[in-house]
């Protein structure tokens, strides 16, 4: 048989399946010999065989097989070569449940295609997952029956895997706990970048992915643009630790931060490297603590040294005790020592002590804190004073294991001490022979002591506030407290005038007086005072400062105006921050500099003063002179203003206005000048920009102009030329239909049945969309409308469709509202229509819908001003509900949640609801439950 098919023409060429097929004895096969092929199956096989795309041909009812090379993979070692001329079910047993239905539709002479389609084959000797696109069409006899199917299909397995592993890698990044981002190219965009890494630099996703690294962070380029240049250029990975990298994260301050980090390049296929892997993690916590310790370790040693302590380390279980150098020399008094035992140490101390150290070593076990103070003798028999501290360190069994502290020689301290003792007893016999009322408090102005004077002159002795309060002036009092206040703050010297109460009641004036005593370190641990009677002075002191005070009063006045003048002219030149101020003399040299100045020019006044003021020009400006004329022609007018470009210390240029007046001295010759800048950088920028919007604007109005006369031509085609032929179509069926139905097969009916109902669904659309269109283009006339009006008009309109399911529409008492007439019936009756239609089986629709007016804080909907009258409209019903998770989607233009075949309609009713709620200003949600019915709440401004 096989030399017959080589005769062929269709059988021709087809590469090792073409050889296949001619060699195959077709005979002992459904489709017999080749010669007796229907004319459509030769000509559909020879375009097979020699296309180079995978396609079968599945001819018969038992869908007989013949393929291509391109095809020969996708049956793999165990289906080929024994799936040639035999059925499709047989071959593709393990998935014939799933295309068996689809080659049974294309039979009936409908198509079928589908992109990534997965299907589990067993093509290797196992079941894997393969994904196809591909497609099924009908193969029509020579009598328009259909004969077979043409399969033309592409294999999409490894694209698919592809696309999951790189879903896979992208989730598995987006989730690691550290920092990570992909960069593409020499400019280094970045092509991911998860939330760790995110959170490291400071920035949004949406304005930091798909844009170059620098451009979202140019204070990190100093740093790694050289490391990046080098793994890119060499493929050779770059490992960062503690590397030291100033973020402004968030567009806060900039800070220097602490990274550990992976710089590993990215190759392609070929083995080019495309770009960059980032990983990262912040140290800064753990290096800024490290470098805290190490400042902290050095700065106790500092002190240690600076205070000449001892210090010591004790081991309780074995006795063993590691001291310092100074710990000896404070112990013994000897430098030279170097070494002792502890119990050599401890026959140092004095022995009337001893059973002070034993005691307070003994607490310390118990409470992990050692303190004492001792006496020390030392070899050459003189007695010295050692305060020691320390803290106890627990084992695992909380057994003490060592102790660790200081020693300090606080000899001087008591000695100076003892001396403060016998000169306390001295002041105190002194203070009693003294007229004065003397005084002492504690460092913090606690009373202490109080002489004999002060019971004899106030009949007590003050010691709490209240106390000392109760015996000065009311007038005196504010004063006296802010003045001790400030001596107790500062430490200086206290000095006061003031009237004291006496025991019989009266005030007599008194000057107070009180300096701190200190201790050898200058630190303040008293304050010893007294007050002074003063009365007789203070009355002559009154009368003069009655005279002099008439005389200078007017003194006083000129000179608080003329203070209050200078005052407000620093204030207005030396403060003003949003203006530069200057000084010039004849020769244009700066000679005073303000805070705006500085600000705006970025000159600091010692690095100016002394220089000329064409240092803020632009070259071009100076190359023509332009500072030098502006001096001219103020001069000349007085004054002379000019706004351009100037130049800051950093080289930046802003957009200055600026005014110099020419400043002259009485005989009218110019001195000097007066220069001040104002910075309209951003008044510039947002001129510039003003104006390049109105071009667009502009621009844009041609181009809505356009649009609008497309969208006429659109909506007069969808109100005549569309639907005159879908008329003729409906027509000439209807007539078929009425003449030929007896002539008509089952199939002719049933397809003219189809054509109808696809024109009645075109009608039906094409009047959707010109309604939906037309709740934007239509004028809205707002009228104070009675809902109740709108409300019975739909049910009037709605009457038919109400009586053939025994529904109802209820509604509340009358309610007047701004609104637009006409498309508000129209939301009524999409609502209600809704209601009807989607009803429960056996089930009367019931709509109640109801109205109220308040305040937005009454509803609780956050998309409302609280304070705002709305108008809140819910229309519910009984009907099959929705799942609550389609609340948003069931208002998209053509979004249906039921089938074609239960339900009419083309999803466009609920979309003409929303918009007709927005042309009222106003929202509109929706709530459901399936079975249970559905709520649509509304709400629109009342006011």
């Amino acid at each position: 048989m096989s030399s017959t098919n080589n005769e062929h023409y269709f059988l021709a060429n087809g590469g090792e399946m073409g050889k296949m097929m001619r060699a195959k004895d077709w005979s002992k096969t459904a489709l017999g010999n080749p010669e007796t092929w229907p004319n459509s199956l030769q000509t559909m096989v020879s375009v097979m065989v020699n296309n180079p795309f995978g396609m079968y041909i599945a001819w018969g009812e038992n869908y007989i097989q013949l393929y291509n090379d391109g095809f020969r993979p996708i049956l793999g070692a165990t289906k080929h070569p024994d799936a040639l001329g035999i059925s499709s079910e047989i071959t593709f047993s393990e998935i014939w449940d799933i295309i068996g239905p689809m080659f049974h539709e294309v039979m009936k002479g409908e198509s079928v295609s589908f992109p990534d389609f997965m299907v589990p084959l067993d093509r290797n000797g196992f079941i894997e997952e393969c994904y196809f696109d591909f497609s099924y069409c009908p193969i029509k006899k020579e009598n328009g029956d259909v004969g077979g199917i043409l399969v033309t299909v592409i294999e999409t397995t490894e694209k698919k895997k592809t696309e999951e592993s790189d879903k896979r890698f992208h989730n598995t990044v987006k989730q690691a706990p550290v920092g990570i981002t992909i960069l593409r190219g020499s400019d280094y965009t970045v092509e991911m970048a998860n939330e760790v890494y995110l959170k490291l630099v400071g920035r949004e996703e949406e304005t930091f992915v798909g844009r170059p690294l620098f451009d979202s962070l140019p204070e990190v380029r100093e740093t790694v643009d050289s490391l990046l240049y080098n793994v890119f250029t060499t493929g050779i990975p770059y490992h960062g630790n503690e590397v030291p990298v100033p973020i402004n994260r968030y567009g806060k301050e900039e800070k220097i931060y602490y990274f550990d980090f992976l710089y590993h390049p990215l190759r392609e296929e070929d083995g080019n490297i495309s770009g960059i892997m980032v990983i990262v993690t912040e140290v800064t916590e753990k290096v800024e603590a490290r470098k805290k310790t190490e400042l902290n370790e050095e700065r106790l040693n500092i002190i240690v040294e600076a205070s000449e302590l001892g210090t010591w380390e004790l081991y309780p279980k074995t006795s063993e005790v590691l001291y310092s150098k100074r710990y000896l020399e404070i112990v013994t008094g000897n430098k030279d020592i170097d070494k002792l035992t502890h119990e050599r140490l401890l026959t140092y101390i004095h022995p009337d002590d001893m059973v002070i150290r034993h005691k307070a070593y003994h607490d310390a076990l118990e409470s992990g804190y050692l303190h004492y103070q001792t006496r020390l003798i030392w070899d050459d028999k003189s007695i010295h004073w050692a305060e020691a501290k320390g803290s106890v360190f627990y084992d695992s069994k909380n057994e003490p294991e060592k102790l660790l502290g200081t020693i300090r020689d606080i000899t001087e301290e008591k000695n100076y001490q003892q001396e403060i003792e016998k000169s306390e007893k001295r002041f105190r016999s002194l203070t009693e022979s003294l007229p004065q009322l003397i005084w002492e408090t504690d460092e913090k102005g606690n009373s202490l002591f109080a002489s004999g004077k002060w019971l004899e002159y106030t009949g007590t002795h003050p010691k709490s506030d209240e106390e000392w309060k109760s015996l000065i002036h009311p007038n005196d009092y504010d004063e006296n407290v802010r003045i001790w206040a400030n001596s107790l703050k500062t430490g200086e010297a206290y000095r006061c005038d003031l009237r004291i109460k006496n025991k019989n009641g009266g005030y007599r004036w008194h000057t107070g007086v009180a300096e701190g005593v200190l201790d050898k370190n200058n630190k303040i641990i008293k304050w010893v005072g007294a007050f002074t009677d003063i009365q007789n002075e203070k009355s002559f002191t009154h009368e003069l400062e009655e005279q002099v005070s008439a005389r200078t009063k007017e003194l006083i006045q000129i000179n608080e105006t003329l203070r209050k003048s200078e005052e407000r002219y620093h204030l207005m030149v030396e403060e003003v921050q949003d203006y530069a101020i200057l000084y010039l003399n004849h020769e244009g040299i700066v000679e005073n500099w303000n805070v705006g100045a500085e600000k705006i020019k970025g000159y600091k006044a010692e690095e100016i003063i002394g220089r000329h003021f064409a240092s803020f020009y632009t070259e071009e400006d100076r190359k023509i002179n332009l500072p030098q004329k502006l001096l001219q022609l103020a001069r000349e007018k007085g004054k002379a203003v000019q706004e351009g470009w100037r130049v800051r210390k950093d080289k930046s240029h802003f957009w200055a206005n600026v005014v110099i007046t020419a400043v002259h001295n009485k005989q009218n010759d110019v001195i000097g000048f007066s220069k001040v800048t104002h910075d309209l950088t951003e008044k510039k920028r947002a001129d510039d920009k003003l104006k390049l919007n109105a071009l667009e604007l502009e621009q844009k109005n041609i181009e809505l102009e356009q649009i609008n006369k497309e969208l006429q031509s659109f909506t007069y085609i969808s109100s005549h030329d569309l639907q005159e032929p879908l008329r003729k179509i409906q027509t000439f069926a209807s007539q078929i239909v009425d003449r030929e139905l007896n002539n008509l097969s089952d199939s002719g009916k049933d397809k003219f049945q189809r054509i109808q109902n696809a024109a009645q669904r075109m009608q039906t659309l094409i009047n959707d969309l010109l309604s939906y269109s037309r709740t934007n283009v239509q004028e809205r006339i707002f009228e104070k409308t009675d809902l109740s009006e709108i409300i019975n008009a739909v049910r009037e309109d709605l009457k038919e469709e109400l009586e053939q399911k025994n529904g109802v529409i209820e509604n509340n008492e009358p309610q007047e509202v701004n609104i637009i007439p006409f498309q508000f019936r129209q939301l009524i009756y999409n609502l209600a229509s809704n209601s009807i239609k989607f009803a429960k089986q056996d089930f009367p629709p019931h709509i109640r819908i109801t109205s109220k007016i308040g305040k937005g804080k009454l509803f609780k909907n956050d998309l409302l001003s609280p304070e705002k009258n709305y108008c809140h409209i819910s229309i519910s019903d009984n009907g099959i509900g929705f799942d609550q998770q389609y609340n948003k989607k069931i208002f998209d233009v053509f979004q249906r949640l039921h089938g074609r075949e239960l339900y009419n309609g083309t999803g466009i009713g609920l979309a003409i609801v929303k918009k007709i709620v927005e042309n009222h200003n106003g929202f509109i949600s929706a709530k459901g439950e399936v079975d249970k019915g559905a709520t649509f709440d509304i709400y629109i401004p009342a006011d």
